[in-house]
């Protein structure tokens, strides 16, 4: 009697269990959902900081009146026949610069083959113009130029015309040597 009174109540124990985990089932499905969502966006979040800290890692630098250019990534897009320079550009004094311009650049591969800038953006609204340059604030732009050859390693020089702050001053060049170019 006590036997059958035994698995009864284990009988009766163990069907309350499945019952209760039946019920909780739909919460732990939310509860997942929740956490996959909260997993994405923070992947997300990480891919950004990554980029952001690879932005500011520059390739090579230079400082020219009043300014610091530094080279952050060159790729080239063997499919657009493309090469994007990608650069920061950083006011190092210590008052407010009214412009950085840059309408000019070109590069020469290892073959001495030359390309000449096709689209630059150095402003918020996609222009060769910025202005009101704080100090200290490095601004991402960047400069593609149309290619025929795409399979160069890399860029034996780069030239950078800006214009300098003051407006009746000759255009100065910022100079890089031997950029490696990363073809996708």
């Amino acid at each position: 009697m006590k036997a059958r009174f035994t698995i009864f109540i284990l009988f009766y124990m163990i069907l309350n269990s499945f019952s209760f985990a039946q019920q909780k089932c739909p919460d732990l499905e939310n509860e997942l959902k929740f956490q996959k969502a909260k997993n994405e966006e923070l992947l997300k979040e990480n891919r950004y900081y990554k980029e952001t800290l690879d932005l500011l890692k520059p390739i090579h630098s230079v400082k020219i009146d009043g300014l610091q250019l530094d080279i952050t990534s060159v790729v080239g897009s063997k499919a657009d026949n493309t090469v994007t320079v990608t650069f920061m550009y950083k006011n190092i004094e210590v008052e407010t610069r009214s412009f950085f311009q840059c309408e000019q650049a070109y590069f020469i591969d290892p073959q001495g083959n030359q390309a000449q800038m096709y689209e630059v953006f150095v402003s918020f609204n996609n222009g060769i113009r910025a202005e009101n340059i704080k100090p200290n604030i490095p601004t991402k732009a960047t400069i593609t130029f149309k290619t025929t050859e795409t399979n160069f390693p890399i860029m034996r020089q780069l030239k950078i015309i800006v214009y300098p702050k003051e407006v009746m001053a000759k255009q100065i060049e910022a100079i890089f040597e031997n950029l490696d170019v990363v073809w996708k």
